[in-house]
């Protein structure tokens, strides 16, 4: 029987949210900050002190390994990632790192010893911001194609060199486990107990920008006016009443610029950029071409339209699903299959590995904010059943 011990699982998980969190604002953990390096040092002294062989790759990637009977054997990854978004939560990241260590620990406790070796992983730059967002799992897959710009890798002390450095050997993996809080209501509406995502949405960004003209606000009638204000409101209320009418879609807006953004000036040029999310890429395609084609109707104004980012959805691994299913079912949980609205490191992952998530539910849906929380029982369940499912999937592998 493998058996946890949650009073330290669960100190370590708070102990690791005090650093970098601002009382009355929530976690400020930006990668490559000094917060950052500081809760990585932690969770890296953790581990050592646990008996994991670490390293740290070259764009800050820390791995723990914990040997199986055969070191020749691919490893079976488990974790997420240590950056926050700003004034977020605790848990949305480490709930997964920790609960791998945790995990690795019970079964050293339990004298319980896997065939293949198992790694604990804390990715880096899982947010998104300069660096792309899952920055450190798509480096570690090879799956960086495009770098970010050379300011953005110097504003991290990075370089070229580094990325190419830090692609692993894939060869030498086998799976990849990820524990992670639901980040939406469902499991806490439903009162189940375990979610196993199927898929992880695709998310597409572009960059817009109406043009317009900038005039005096005062003498210029209403129909006479290039207002690129009025233009990018109006696309945008038909664009959103479109994708509300919509299954498994959803979209945002953010990034807005006004200009020149002065009470006494007609607005001139809005900036601003537009998400799209689905784990059917046919339906992100369908929402963009009618945003295109909403923002390409004569008007008083013209748009100027480019992708920024682009991340197709990706289907989780049927085989490891089902096993955690069986793990799942041992441990007289319930559970539910469920598509996953948000990205993790899961998805580069899964392109490249046979992969799965276990989500455990979140209170009100909530995350990304200092009000992101799951009780104790909630968090031990997750922890007790990724100790399991380690096990079952060792034996599945081999």
């Amino acid at each position: 029987m493998i058996a946890i011990k949650g009073e330290r699982f669960l100190e370590e998980l708070k102990e690791q949210g005090r650093i970098g969190y601002r009382e009355g604002e929530g976690l400020f953990r930006d990668a490559y900050s000094a917060n950052y390096e500081r809760a990585r040092a932690f969770l890296k002294a953790r581990m050592e002190a646990a008996g994991l062989h670490t390293r740290i790759d070259r764009v800050g990637n820390l791995f723990g390994r914990l040997e199986g009977t055969d070191s020749r054997a691919p490893a079976i990854l488990a974790g997420s990632h240590l950056d926050s978004v700003r004034g977020g939560g605790i848990l949305d990241g480490p709930l997964g790192i920790f609960a791998a260590l945790e995990a690795l620990r019970a079964l050293q406790e339990g004298e319980i010893r896997c065939h293949h070796p198992l790694e604990v992983v804390a990715f880096t730059a899982e947010e998104g911001g300069p660096l792309g967002g899952t920055f450190g799992s798509r480096v570690f897959t090879g799956q960086m194609e495009t770098p970010p710009s050379a300011k953005a890798l110097g504003a991290a002390g990075l370089t070229v060199e580094d990325i190419t450095a830090s692609k692993a050997d894939l060869s030498r993996y086998g799976a990849y486990l990820e524990l992670h809080i639901e980040q939406g209501p469902v499991l806490w509406k439903k009162g189940i107990a375990i979610g196993l995502p199927t898929a992880i949405v695709g998310i597409t960004r572009y960059r817009v920008t109406v043009q317009g003209a900038a005039n005096h606000a005062g003498t210029t009638p209403m129909r006479e006016r290039k207002d690129a204000l009025y233009e990018t409101m109006a696309t945008l209320c038909r664009w959103i009443d479109y994708v509300r009418e919509k299954e498994d879609l959803v979209c945002n807006v953010g990034n807005v610029e006004i200009l020149p953004n002065e009470i006494g000036v007609i607005p001139g040029e809005v900036r601003f950029a537009v998400e799209i999310r689905s784990t059917d890429e046919g339906r992100i395609a369908d929402a963009a071409d009618r945003l295109k084609n909403l923002l390409e109707t004569p008007g008083s104004c013209r748009a100027e339209w480019g992708l920024w980012v682009r991340k197709p959805p990706v289907a989780l691994d049927e085989e490891l699903i089902t096993a955690l299913e069986g793990s799942c079912r041992g441990l007289d949980y319930t559970f539910i299959r469920m598509p996953s609205g948000a990205s993790h490191d899961a998805s580069p992952l899964a392109r490249v590995l046979p992969t799965a998530m276990i989500f455990v539910p979140s209170v009100g849906g909530i995350s990304h904010s200092r009000e992101e929380f799951s009780p104790k029982e909630d968090l031990l369940r997750g922890a007790t059943l990724l100790a399991r499912a380690l096990v079952d999937i060792d034996a599945l592998l081999d």
